[in-house]
């Protein structure tokens, strides 16, 4: 009986995962570095693990298609004009997350210098060089080498895709990522599904019980808050900043002016 039950449920999971595909748009999780993207990418993972696609360097797993229809393509750090020629399914769902940039080159900062698990040779010298030098030093070279983040933000403001800011989602993550990734995308999870996958990959349950603002510099996870860059900013790194990120704060709506 055992057997003749498991006969019939393998049949059944197979038509449920057709029409979970044939039934959803693909959807696109857009994004920069340092703008949440694991905590989004796992999200997606634990609500439908069999749909999402493992993500690739250099966005190979969207750029070097095809996109299927029903597939959840996680972490994608590209601009708008990156995406606009690519061959999509009929039926396709985007959302971008954001973050004020200046705590995304904090966060890189550190993460290249201790915590980054990408052993690629670009990161391996970079954390070299980074551990060579002061922390206002550093602070300085990681911004002029992320002027993407800046291309990414601005390419994406005006979009009539869902734009999300990071900062946003650490006050209300259920309630902004429901009404994002069960409304807009239309993912085939239950609310219910979906607030336990949000409270899976808390900050707190990642990093084994510690409150957001608590740093370990050597954790992926390091502080999980914003505005930490006020911490970090000197007048010199303030200036750097400028120099390369412009008015992409004023742009984005992170401050009113540039004189901040």
């Amino acid at each position: 009986m055992a057997n003749l039950v498991g006969m019939v449920r393998r049949p059944l999971a197979l038509v449920h995962y057709w029409w979970q595909r044939r039934s959803m748009p693909a959807v696109l999780h857009v994004t920069h570095w340092k703008a949440g993207s694991q905590w989004i990418h796992r999200i997606l993972k634990y609500c439908c693990s069999e749909l999402t696609v493992r993500p690739r360097e250099n966005n190979d797993h969207v750029l070097k298609g095809p996109i299927r229809q029903g597939m959840i393509y996680p972490t994608i750090y590209a601009m708008r004009e990156q995406l606009q020629h690519l061959s999509y399914p009929d039926h396709v769902r985007r959302f971008v997350v954001i973050r004020d940039p200046r705590d995304s080159v904090v966060s890189l900062y550190f993460s290249t210098k201790n915590s980054h698990k990408n052993g690629s040779p670009i990161v391996l010298e970079r954390r070299a060089h980074l551990q060579t030098m002061s922390q206002e030093d550093g602070l300085c070279f990681t911004i002029e080498n992320s002027a993407a983040i800046a291309a990414i933000i601005r390419s994406w403001l005006g979009a009539d895709d869902p734009l999300i800011r990071y900062e946003d989602l650490l006050r209300d993550d259920e309630r902004i990522l429901e009404r994002v990734l069960l409304g807009h995308c239309q993912l085939p999870v239950s609310p219910r599904n979906l607030r336990a996958a949000i409270r899976e990959n808390s900050f707190e349950r990642l990093t084994g019980g510690r409150a957001r603002g608590q740093e370990d510099i050597a954790a992926h996870e390091r502080k999980g808050v914003a505005g930490d860059w006020q911490n970090y900013f000197t007048p010199r790194v303030k200036e750097v900043f400028h120099r390369h990120f412009g008015d992409v704060l004023v742009a984005s709506g992170y401050e009113r002016t540039n004189d901040w």
